[in-house]
């Protein structure tokens, strides 16, 4: 292929998809990542594309457009049930763990059957999913402003209750992950799920294979600081291998994988 030709097929790649990673470029066009990465400064120069960190980004570049959460809940449904069966099955009994919002987490609730298992979330529809078992497990939820299109509670007060308590592992479902950049699209929702993460034993992102290499508004944690991506089997065999480089990603209950313990220290062992 000759250059200009390998030029404007990057060109239309990252048009067509928004942002386009170096490593998928390269094994497209058949090319090493040094000639990708001349290529895209070249391009970047004239003003043809946007180069952030691990590849490239289109100068009609929006972020995505939040949907409702009654939008979400109706799309996806499959590779969400999955995900949620593969979070139920990562959970063991003594487990302290945060579920932040979002309609994969909300589905959590189905699958998990582990007693003796303490469920802190700011979600209210996480928390509704659990309230009828209530009986069955210990479940605390964290209060502040509620943010009705994600149905979770932020700002201020969830922030200093979320500060003080300590989990065994955290799910955090996000909008988006591009290379290393995981986001969402409220700056307030982010910073609540970031405290989470911080005072996580394990830190776990949830997102379907659809909203892999895609930014959102707001990028609040980087990929290669958590210990796992839980995604459904539907990622591709290079979102796969490029996603791997960051963390250890998750399909399905069985790939755990030897380098993923799920057994963490207890604060009262």
């Amino acid at each position: 292929m000759l250059k200009d030709e390998r030029l404007l097929t990057i060109r239309n790649l990252v048009d067509r998809k928004g942002i386009v990673t170096v490593n998928e470029i390269g094994e497209s066009l058949g090319v090493s990542t040094m000639t990708v990465r001349r290529d895209l400064e070249e391009l970047a120069d004239q003003k043809e594309l946007v180069r952030i960190h691990g590849g490239a980004q289109s100068t009609n570049f929006k972020p995505l457009t939040e949907l409702s959460r009654n939008e979400k809940r109706s799309i996806h449904v499959n590779e969400k049930r999955k995900i949620a069966a593969t979070i139920a099955a990562l959970i063991i009994p003594g487990d302290t763990i945060y579920i932040g919002p979002g309609t994969t987490n909300e589905m959590i609730a189905q699958y998990l059957k582990k007693p003796d298992v303490r469920i802190i979330t700011n979600s209210l529809p996480v928390f509704q999913s659990f309230q009828d078992r209530a009986d069955f497990f210990s479940l605390q939820l964290i209060g502040g402003r509620l943010r009705a299109r994600s149905g979770a509670f932020i700002g201020s007060l969830a922030n200093e209750m979320l500060a003080h308590l300590t989990t065994t592992k955290a799910f955090i479902s996000v909008n988006g992950i591009a290379d290393n950049h995981i986001s969402n699209a409220s700056p307030e929702e982010g910073q609540t799920q970031r405290i989470a993460l911080d005072n996580a034993g394990m830190k776990l992102v949830v997102a379907d294979h659809f909203k892999l290499n895609r930014q959102d508004f707001y990028s609040f944690y980087d990929l290669d600081q958590t210990d796992g991506l839980i995604t459904d089997p539907g990622i591709s065999r290079d979102d796969l291998q490029h996603y791997n480089t960051f963390t250890h990603v998750i399909t399905d209950k069985t790939n755990k994988g030897p380098q993923f313990t799920i057994q963490v220290q207890h604060p009262d062992d």
